[in-house]
């Protein structure tokens, strides 16, 4: 029985390696992992909102079975320790009782990343009967330099615990940890899988939708899944009948009225509520920090500004994109830009 979830991607979320839309080759090697109970560290490439972590959450709980919940973790790297894990970071660190040397009694400690989040979960035995634990860090490429202390918890407790990362940005990711994982590159769904679970959906809810509006669904979302669901829903509030005119009216619309309310909160000075609004957005349509700024700057056109006011916000653009470009945290660069925003509208 479907999930009474009134939100299409939770209702058609798949509960099984086999109901994942495509991906057969990567399901077939996931599978052979099951069957053997045993597999390597696991490196999950691919962009954002292709499926990384549902593949990877799926896999698990089929591997541990009944031991799921006992042995397996999901960690966020780009997510920032609160208050009380730096203290606690902080009063886990020790003094060196090296009495020569540049070390002599400093005070050492693994990055506060690694000691709060990761370190208690892999030092843990195993409970129950499965081979070790798996433990799924998103986000990966967001520990930067931190890598090195990661790649040696990997090398000390990799027989206790398997470790599967996930990351948009192959590139920044250190050949040490490259040479410990087998590498899975989940890219975008065929077509005939994506025409299959489109039709599934199409029949349940009653719609009427043709297979050359699919392929135009499928190319203006990428062949993302949960970007393709929400627009089918969204579609379906103005009656059964999909067409392709349909679509683009209701993508540029749902874009549109978001970006716009995003930058009146902006030139309001609530910051609060834009950066609330922006995580809505980048949740709902997974938009890279590329997408997002393009969308913005398009916007930001049709306001009313002086010529002036228009050269410095497009300059304030340009720097967050080149500087998430460059691979530092998405979040962090968009929130950056609306922040700028919002003081900008003081001098309004």
């Amino acid at each position: 029985m479907l999930s009474e979830s009134p939100i299409w991607r939770i209702k058609y979320l798949p509960h099984t390696l086999k109901e994942i839309c495509g991906q057969n080759n990567i399901k077939d090697s996931l599978k052979a992992f099951i069957n053997d109970k045993n597999f390597p560290h696991l490196l999950f490439v691919g962009s954002k909102g292709i499926g990384k972590t549902i593949i990877a959450n799926l896999f698990s709980k089929e591997f541990l079975g009944r031991f799921y919940d006992a042995n397996s973790k999901v960690v966020y790297a780009n997510v920032p320790l609160t208050t009380e894990e730096m203290k606690q970071a902080r009063s886990e660190a020790y003094v060196s009782t090296s009495k020569i040397g540049s070390l002599a009694g400093k005070k050492i400690t693994t990055p506060a990343f690694i000691r709060v989040k990761i370190k208690p979960f892999v030092q843990l035995k195993v409970l129950g009967d499965v081979p070790f634990k798996i433990l799924i860090v998103k986000d990966f490429d967001s520990l930067g330099p931190n890598q090195q202390a990661f790649r040696r918890l990997m090398e000390i407790y990799g027989t206790n615990c398997r470790m599967i990362l996930i990351t948009t940005k192959v590139s920044k990711i250190i050949d040490p940890i490259m040479s410990r994982c087998q590498v899975f590159l989940i890219s975008q769904v065929d077509f005939n899988s994506f025409e299959e679970l489109m039709s599934t959906i199409a029949e349940k809810e009653a719609l009427k939708i043709d297979k050359e509006t699919i392929r135009t669904l499928y190319e203006i979302t990428a062949g993302k899944l949960s970007h393709a669901i929400d627009l089918l829903q969204i579609c379906s509030i103005s009656g059964n009948d999909i067409d392709i005119d349909k679509l683009y009216e209701n993508l540029l619309n749902s874009k549109n009225d978001m970006i716009k309310s995003l930058l009146i909160m902006c030139f309001k000075g609530d910051f609060r509520k834009a950066r609330e609004l922006s995580r809505k957005i980048q949740s709902s349509y997974k938009f890279t920090s590329q997408e997002m700024f393009h969308i913005i700057l398009n916007e930001l056109r049709k306001l009313p500004f002086s010529t002036y006011s228009r050269i410095h916000l497009i300059n304030l653009i340009a720097e967050a994109d080149f500087r998430a470009i460059d691979g530092r945290d998405t979040d962090i660069q968009i929130s950056n830009l609306l922040a700028k925003l919002c003081q900008f509208s003081v001098v309004l």
